[in-house]
């Protein structure tokens, strides 16, 4: 649990509220103090208090008593002190607020996507989640970078993403998923099993840059199919390109899908469909839509690749489409989008 972050919070606003009531006081002592010892009015003595801890230099309303000037030495030395302090905790009042709103707001997610690293490939990897509709709260510790999320409209967290509080602000043990995309692969090793420890069922997208990392973050709880190593992809689509066969070509192609009328969706058959029940070719998949089913998922586990004509669609099953943009809009289909690379 982390009682560290909700401490830290109670005893910063303790602060400033401490140091509101002291400011106040003082002005309220001086005020008093005046009235009390010079028999001034209320706004008289109240003016004076003011310049007097503030030391700018204004002449005395009326002449001092003795009594009086030994008070208002006194009253420059606490109140400079005092409001000196208040003003600094204003001043920190006001840069900390909006991380203050940030963790508020990351508060009450759940389900959501946590994206440690805003570098490259965590900018990219966040566009497209916010574009699928994701919740998505980013971990990082460059301000720079923690101002670009924050500007991009997801819950951001300013810390260090390898450390276990950290991850408690951003709320592991109520999220789906985490992607550990730091540049270094002991730190996204360190995220993996930190992670896993906190919320055993979270699913965890790795980055790795060296091959034998891979097995240590498979043995810390990432899937094989999660570790993602940019240099072997990078490799494979330069070996595809060089010696790959027109099928290859077009398969990259379709990945891509850089054709504005042209795209690839996921539609999940509910009860309520008029697709359950009825077969592939007799749908209006095949019938009324420029759409080809490429494969069906069904109990989230079994993958049928290029299902027939007479393959009965059911409820529940999760169809991946691929062919005119309108028509998938129509079938209520998500439409994967694809952002080019920027050369």
């Amino acid at each position: 649990m982390n009682v560290f972050g909700p401490w830290l919070r109670a005893r910063w606003r303790f602060g400033f509220g401490a140091a509101a009531t002291a400011a106040a006081g003082v002005v309220i002592s001086g005020t008093l103090g005046f009235m009390w010892i010079e028999s001034w009015n209320l706004a008289d003595a109240f003016y004076m208090t003011i310049i007097t801890v503030s030391t700018v230099g204004y002449a005395e309303v009326q002449p001092l008593s003795p009594a009086g000037r030994i008070f208002a030495v006194f009253l420059i030395g606490g109140g400079v002190a005092t409001l000196g302090y208040s003003f600094g905790a204003l001043a920190q009042w006001v840069t900390q607020a909006p991380m203050q709103r940030q963790e508020r707001r990351i508060r009450r997610m759940k389900d959501h996507i946590i994206v440690c690293g805003f570098g490259r490939m965590g900018r990219r990897v966040t566009a497209g989640l916010l574009r699928h509709g994701n919740e998505v709260c980013v971990i990082e510790d460059s301000s720079d970078s923690v101002e670009a999320a924050i500007r991009l409209g997801v819950g951001v967290i300013h810390g260090d993403s390898t450390a276990e509080e950290t991850l408690e602000r951003a709320g592991v043990r109520r999220a789906s998923t985490i992607v550990a995309l730091l540049p270094n692969d002991g730190d996204n090793l360190s995220i993996t099993m930190t992670a896993k420890a906190l919320r055993p069922g979270i699913r965890v997208i790795a980055r790795s840059e060296e091959d034998r990392s891979r097995a240590n973050l498979e043995r810390a709880g990432a899937a094989t199919h999660d570790v993602i190593s940019p240099h072997l992809t990078a490799s494979r689509v330069v070996l595809r390109n060089l010696c790959g066969s027109d099928t290859h070509h077009l398969l990259h192609g379709i990945s891509e899908m850089t054709h504005p009328g042209f795209g690839s969706a996921e539609l999940l058959v509910t009860p309520e469909s008029d697709l359950a029940g009825r077969t592939i070719s007799d749908s209006a998949l095949g019938r009324e839509a420029n759409v080809l089913v490429l494969a069906i998922r069904r109990d989230g586990q079994e993958l049928t690749i290029a299902p027939r004509g007479d393959q009965r669609i059911r409820r529940g099953d999760k169809l991946m489409l691929i062919g005119d943009r309108e028509d998938l809009t129509k079938l209520g289909a998500s439409i994967e989008e694809y952002q080019a690379e920027t050369r």
